[in-house]
């Protein structure tokens, strides 16, 4: 038996780059992990089945991109092999937080060593993209810009140690829904994040401030009256440095100096009931077992 814990992720830079012929559209995005986990325990099946159960219902086990992505790694790696997969969630489900991705791939990472593959991280990108646009980040985690679809990774200098406060304002930003909106208010002037291609060792805050963008935003915003409301409540908290929607929403980030400002905005956002609210620090690359 294993246990390994999935982290979420925040976007520091997210810009759109055109729409793709198979109808995904083309991005360049920041990831980066952050420890806010949900938690996959992986164990032998003599009987060569996988099974899957989670402790809140996600519907049919077998549609659960876990699921989906341990088949494929079975199927073409592990025939015979069975596994029983127990994932429990606390990263909230629909808030562009990549909880079901990163669970995706970490179940790749925690049964790549339950049935002693010895798989190479690229051959486990290659599989759980093929389940999720942003699966493939969170075989490493990390800091990493992330290209194509979101399956292209290239690792950059870890960004460790920072602190959040991530608001999930409990409504699910629908992204087909964010990306229409973006289509009609579309625009020329393209962002791009090449302050992050070059990381300094001692990254300032003011430097992360800068380079923070997500083309998403402004049309979540506008998608979710939640959202919008929220952001409106939130615009003039005190020591945050920089806020952002993460992702296509609807999670907003509060970029602050240090832990106990981030405890203190959680617990104020929580008592103000404006949604879940998680004190966070980001993540270096690299799997977290537990």
């Amino acid at each position: 038996m294993l246990t390994i814990k999935a982290p979420a992720k925040i976007n520091w830079f997210l810009e759109i780059l055109g729409k793709r012929p198979d109808g995904y559209h083309e991005i360049e995005t920041v990831m980066q992990a952050i420890d806010l986990f949900d938690e996959i325990t992986v164990s032998e099946r003599t009987d060569g089945q996988l099974v899957l159960e989670c402790d809140i219902d996600l519907g049919d086990p077998k549609q659960n991109l876990v699921y989906r992505a341990a088949e494929i790694l079975q199927k073409a790696h592990a025939p015979g092999q069975g596994a029983h997969i127990v994932l429990k969630k606390q990263i909230p489900h629909g808030a562009g937080l990549g909880g079901g991705s990163s669970d995706a791939a970490n179940a790749l990472n925690a049964l790549n060593r339950l049935w002693r593959l010895n798989m190479h991280k690229n051959v486990l990108r290659d599989i759980v993209s093929q389940v999720g646009s942003d699966c493939a980040f969170f075989v490493e985690g990390g800091t990493a810009v992330c290209t194509g679809r979101g399956e292209i990774v290239r690792q950059l200098q870890d960004v460790v140690g920072l602190n959040l406060v991530i608001l999930y304002p409990e409504d699910v930003c629908p992204t087909g829904k964010v990306y229409s909106d973006l289509s009609r208010h579309l625009t020329s002037d393209r962002r791009d994040c090449y302050l992050f291609h070059d990381l300094p060792d001692q990254l300032h805050m003011e430097e992360l401030e800068l380079a923070v963008f997500n083309r998403l935003q402004e049309s979540a915003l506008r998608v979710s009256k939640r959202l919008s409301q929220v952001w409106a409540e939130t615009a003039n908290e005190q020591d945050v440095v920089v806020r952002f929607v993460s992702g296509s929403g609807s999670s907003i980030g509060f970029l602050v100096a240090d832990r106990q400002s981030a405890e203190r905005l959680a617990h104020s956002f929580r008592t103000r009931a404006l949604g879940q609210a998680y004190a966070v620090k980001t993540l270096p690359r690299g799997e977290v077992w537990g």
